[in-house]
């Protein structure tokens, strides 16, 4: 049975950052061979035409510089629930998109990307810089003791699919036997799909003087992460998720490192 067509989402507002969010789409799609597909939302039906107009600009300029011609979309919505509803029209694997980084908690509930994020069912890739490497060559995921950590596990499968990936499992300082058995189940988990790919990988427990979130920036800084995985947080509503403030922090502090944020099921 062929595998259903999958997409490379790429949401756009023309500016630079989201250019950057553009080229590391091209990088993926050059390994796992899907197309890009790029989005604009527009909120007044009278900015429909100029933003077509732009948006066919950037679709052969595309072309021109990396041989790749994207899909596009405009249309008239709100961008917090209109990119989330084309990404599962168009069966995407994945959302790249721009994020700047947030300078203060302030300005967080301020932040586009987050908000976007909790409202999709897509796993979302946030970047704030033009892409290093070619490939996710040193992934960082860190593994805590929430029940929802364990799912992002399955892509793992996914990455040692398309690339030779090396995996950095950053473990909590944590003293409480409930919550760090916890952390060991969830761990077990991520060793086994490890395992039955053959994958290199390399376990860390921080030491606890900082927050997590600040620890696992510094180890995936010092070994030159190519991307961070995390999960983000199912509230009662089945259908509804948040950003917390530790995964807020890692999204917007990453620099340079891509960070792929899932929502659980």
């Amino acid at each position: 049975m062929n595998k259903p067509n999958k997409t490379i989402l790429v949401p756009t507002d023309f500016t630079e950052v989201a250019d950057f969010a553009l080229q590391h789409a091209v990088r993926v799609s050059s390994v796992v061979r899907e197309e890009i597909t790029l989005i604009h939302i527009v909120d007044n039906p009278d900015k429909l035409a100029e933003a077509k107009e732009k948006m066919a600009k950037l679709a052969q300029d595309t072309y021109s510089k990396y041989n790749v011609l994207p899909s596009t979309i405009v249309r008239q919505g709100n961008i917090f629930v209109d990119i989330a509803k084309a990404a599962e029209e168009l069966n995407s694997s994945m959302v790249i998109m721009g994020s700047h980084r947030i300078k203060s908690e302030s300005t967080l509930n301020d932040s586009i990307a987050l908000k976007v994020i909790a409202s999709s069912k897509v796993p979302f890739i946030t970047i704030q810089e033009p892409p290093i490497n070619r490939r996710y060559d040193e992934i960082v995921f860190p593994v805590d003791y929430t029940a929802e950590n364990i799912e992002k596990h399955s892509w793992i499968s996914y990455f040692c699919d398309y690339y030779v990936s090396r995996f950095h499992l950053i473990k909590p300082n944590v003293t409480d036997p409930k919550l760090l058995a916890k952390v060991d189940m969830n761990m077990a988990s991520a060793r086994r799909y490890l395992d039955e790919k053959g994958a290199r990988y390399y376990v860390y427990t921080v030491d606890g003087k900082k927050t997590f979130a600040e620890e696992v920036l510094e180890i995936a800084a010092n070994i030159r992460a190519d991307l961070i995985v995390i999960m983000t947080t199912k509230v009662d509503d089945k259908s509804a998720f948040i950003v917390e403030p530790h995964e807020q922090y890692i999204i917007s502090n990453a620099s340079y490192i891509p960070v792929m944020s899932i929502n659980p099921l």
